[in-house]
């Protein structure tokens, strides 16, 4: 804007002029205008400053504005139309007829009062704006619905703060919310979607999902901390979104998780169902690996296979990702996981796939390795092979009771492979070890044998062929082709890629066994 001083003009036109801008200013209210600036550098009379003065109040600010508009169209709309309170819900998530509604109904409200002041930074329009700071995630917003965030695997607000997964890290989102209370507005929203779930000081935690906006027919998974689980103005808000489809071995191998010499290895081995655990830390691509494990097990089948996928939140995406098998998807809570689970083994299932076990879901794995079952496929949150049965045993008699030692022994029955993840650079994820879990009954400890295992000085995977006997027999009797295939495999690999010391001791079994 151009600013014009007093000494640019004769003291007979100075008044003139400033006569005419006033009356040009009159006509054109919505462009801002400065006068001449006095050497005494005050400015003087701004006419847009007159008249947003005058105006009532929430014009100018934003959030005014946006307080005076909830209640003039929540009165309205609630009176109007009776599925209002559903529409809330399918607008919070980006259902397009339910935003295109909303939309609509801000857009004609503006036309009838038009908002004349400062957008929030983080919107383009003063509707977009409305409707995201009404109905929507406030300026996260866009995490949701822009493509540019469509690889983002995790949004977390803790408080007003904002954080997103960025390439494996988590890094600042460009806005803030902009208050405490717009935090707890959303909270209530996101509740209101799913009634069942209670969310107070006696039960501080909440976890449950919704449909991804981005990726139809995907889901993000949410998890809500209020107080005492938190300080008070830290309610914390962590979101995880899918973002991968299934990977078979191949498309493993392209991404750098395992190297394309071990693909048939791995893929024999799969298909001897043995009972196995994709283990790993937070974001380090086991349920990723466990769809390929099971994915492998489906499509290597030349019969149809039945499958069990056991969860309490959705977390795998086969059921959609792979026709002609009988995938049957079960939801259960953990007061009934153990009930439902034995219940599942009447409807004929090939395959038990656990996609997120904790404590409840042991008990399952545990009594059904005992009984005799294979092909049982979990996820557990652990870096140690050696020390998968000591957790799972713990996992159990910390739930249940009984003789830390007994379920011990049962889980020893039941633990047989274990897969170890890790996230690397770049958001890349590795497959770290792939181990043998046996007990010796001579030292009469717990080992874990490794056959696979990505040496870090070296920047590459190292092989040992040496299985235990028990292991190579139920794999020969489950399937005798598959079985010939990973030793032949692993033995070529061993003797171009020999690794060295491939045991590891489970000392916290061995303390358990000889108590």
């Amino acid at each position: 804007m151009i600013e014009y001083r007093d000494e640019v003009w004769p003291a007979s036109w100075k008044q003139q002029k400033e006569t005419k801008l006033e009356v040009e200013a009159l006509e054109h209210v919505h462009e801002p205008l400065r006068l001449p600036i006095l050497q005494d550098n005050h400015r003087l009379f701004s006419l847009k400053q007159k008249v947003l003065s005058t105006c009532k109040p929430g014009k100018e600010d934003f959030y005014g504005f946006l307080q005076k508009m909830k209640n003039d169209m929540n009165a309205e709309l609630e009176r109007e139309d009776d599925g209002y309170f559903e529409l809330n819900a399918k607008a919070l998530i980006g259902d397009p007829q339910a935003v295109s509604f909303f939309m609509n109904e801000i857009e004609k409200y503006l036309r009838k009062t038009p908002f004349t002041g400062k957008v929030p930074d983080a919107y383009g329009t003063a509707a977009e704006a409305l409707f995201h700071e009404w109905k929507g995630f406030g300026p996260a917003y866009r995490w949701f619905t822009d493509r540019a965030y469509s690889e983002s695997t995790g949004l977390q607000m803790i408080g007003r703060q904002i954080f997103y997964n960025h390439r494996g890290k988590f890094v600042v989102y460009p806005y803030e919310m902009p208050s405490l209370d717009r935090v707890e507005q959303l909270k209530r929203s996101l509740l209101k979607s799913d009634p069942n779930k209670k969310l107070n000081k006696d039960n501080p935690s909440v976890e449950f999902k919704m449909d991804d906006p981005l990726w139809p027919g995907r889901f993000i998974r949410l998890a809500i901390w209020v107080s005492p689980r938190v300080w008070e103005g830290f309610t914390t808000i962590s979101l995880r979104r899918q973002v991968v489809e299934f990977l078979d071995l191949e498309d493993q191998a392209g991404t750098e998780c395992i190297p394309a010499e071990a693909i048939e290895l791995i893929r024999a081995l799969s298909g001897t169902f043995r009972n196995t655990i994709i283990a790993g830390a937070v974001g380090s691509g086991k349920t990723t690996f466990a769809n390929t494990v099971v994915g492998e097990q489906l499509l290597g089948s030349s019969s149809c296979m039945g499958v069990v996928m056991i969860e309490k939140h959705p977390e795998s995406i086969l059921p959609y990702q792979i026709k002609g098998h009988r995938i049957i998807p079960i939801q259960a809570a953990n007061e009934e996981l153990m009930e439902v689970g034995v219940e599942s083994l009447r409807h004929d299932p090939n395959i038990l796939y656990m996609t997120e076990m904790r404590y409840n879901e042991w008990e399952f794995y545990l009594w059904s390795g005992e009984k005799g079952y294979d092909g049982i496929t979990g996820t557990f949150h652990t870096v140690d092979s050696e020390d998968i049965p000591y957790q799972g045993a713990f996992a159990v008699s910390t739930r249940i009771g009984g003789s830390l030692k007994g379920h011990l022994i049962s889980a020893l029955k039941s633990c047989e492979l274990v897969f170890i993840l890790e996230s690397v650079a770049d958001g890349k994820k590795r497959l770290a070890r792939i181990s043998e879990v046996y007990y010796d009954e001579a030292a009469n400890s717990v080992f874990a044998n490794d056959l696979m295992r990505w040496e870090e000085e070296e920047s590459a995977w190292s092989y040992n062929d040496k299985l235990t006997a028990g292991l190579m027999q139920k794999m020969k009797k489950k399937n005798p082709r598959a079985s010939r295939v990973f030793l032949q495999e692993l033995g070529h690999l061993a003797a171009l890629k020999p690794m060295d010391g491939p045991l590891k001791e489970s000392l916290k079994s061995k303390i358990v066994l000889n108590e």
